[in-house]
């Protein structure tokens, strides 16, 4: 894929040093691309990622108030907490697979970030390079 379509799509966006999450997804899907893509070209044109679809970062100044959205009570079944675990190897999940078993419950995104945060998970990788 030719870097100057992403990039102009990148440019698109309103605001102008951040891209949102969902945007980028918007973008790779739209151009028939990996995320990963995305996130590389934007990271190229030094225009950061934000509002992470899980929770995990965007949403405030780092280390000055609430970057994450994380840390809320967690109000999953028990077998939607069970679906969680049993796809994470070594306390460590990837976006990927967080967001697929959020779409196939039904259940918001950043709810399934904020239950894999209370498991005690680490997750990564981003599907857009972020972390």
């Amino acid at each position: 894929m030719e870097t100057g379509k992403i990039e102009a799509l990148i440019k698109i966006y309103p605001h102008k040093d951040f891209l949102p999450c969902a945007v980028a997804h918007y973008i790779a899907a739209s151009l028939g691309i990996t995320p990963k893509e995305v996130g590389e070209s934007a990271t190229g044109m030094k225009v950061k990622l934000d509002q992470c679809q899980l929770g995990l970062y965007g949403y405030g100044r780092k280390n000055i108030s609430d970057y994450k959205i994380l840390g809320r009570p967690v109000k999953l079944t028990e077998e939607e907490l069970s679906r969680i675990r049993a796809a994470a190897k070594d306390g460590k999940i990837s976006c990927k697979e967080l967001w697929e078993i959020a779409d196939a419950a039904k259940i918001p995104r950043a709810e399934i970030g904020n239950a894999a945060d209370s498991l005690g998970l680490k997750i990564g990788p981003c599907q857009l390079g972020a972390f």
